[in-house]
């Protein structure tokens, strides 16, 4: 038979092998997780063996937790059958997570630290596990994607990104000037934020013509997460040019 007698010792027995098996499945997943990269392929991994670790200690202590109860785990499985018990508990979106979250480890299509957008939600990855795929935003907010439900995203780090500034400008001041001034702000970037700017951000020149003042564009290549940050400090810096040249900021009364 498949339980040979269950007592009060045995079901102690088994809560126990349980309660040890979660906390050491915890445990291990924690310690992966302690391990840093710069890498992001490494990262990703990292993450991968973890799942992987603590869903096989579960497996293990659900075995161990059986064993304890009497229960011969080996005849439950056969004389139930292996199909029918994954189908018995629901498993189908279970599978489909884990395969789906395989393919996406191992294809690289995206990867732990990358910038993605998924329905909408852009953010960054945070964890890549079996199951699911959890992203953080700018604003700290997490969300957790099954695997299986990820149907279209945009990988924003694939690719460098640019990000845009207009600037405005004042029709009583030179147009020279001005862009003497945006030119020379520019130009010092990639040595005072060599993190962000590994080459000079481009003036385009003068995009529109408004009725109360121009509008100037510049551009610059970076890594999308850094473009929030390269468009601050373009900001900052031109207009620090600007107040060492004299120049006004144009504003609407």
């Amino acid at each position: 038979s498949i339980v040979s007698g269950i007592t009060l010792e045995a079901v102690a027995a088994a809560v126990l092998a349980m309660v040890i098996t979660w906390l050491a499945g915890d445990l291990v997943k924690n310690l992966t997780e302690s391990f840093h990269s710069q890498r992001h392929r490494s990262e990703t991994i990292r993450h991968l063996i973890g799942s992987i670790l603590k869903y096989a200690i579960y497996i293990i202590g659900f075995v161990v937790a059986l064993g304890c109860l009497g229960v011969d785990a080996a005849a439950m499985f056969v004389s139930a059958g292996v199909v029918g018990i994954v189908v018995g508990f629901g498993a189908q979106s279970l599978i489909e997570d884990v395969i789906t979250g395989l393919f996406i480890i191992f294809e690289g299509e995206f990867e732990v630290g990358d910038i993605i957008t998924i329905d909408g939600f852009r953010g960054e990855v945070k964890s890549i596990g079996l199951r699911t795929v959890s992203i953080i935003d700018r604003g700290g907010n997490i969300r957790i994607i099954n695997n299986s439900e990820i149907s279209s995203l945009i990988n924003l780090s694939e690719v460098n990104s640019v990000a845009v500034v207009t600037v405005p400008v004042s029709y009583e001041d030179k147009l020279l000037d001005v862009e003497a001034a945006v030119k020379e702000a520019l130009s010092e970037l990639p040595s005072e934020y060599p993190e962000i700017f590994k080459s000079a951000p481009v003036y385009r020149g003068v995009d529109k013509l408004v009725e109360t003042h121009i509008e100037l564009m510049v551009v610059a290549t970076v890594k999308e997460e850094d473009i929030y940050n390269a468009r601050r400090i373009m900001h900052r810096e031109i207009r620090l040019s600007f107040e060492k040249a004299g120049l006004s900021v144009p504003f609407k009364e």
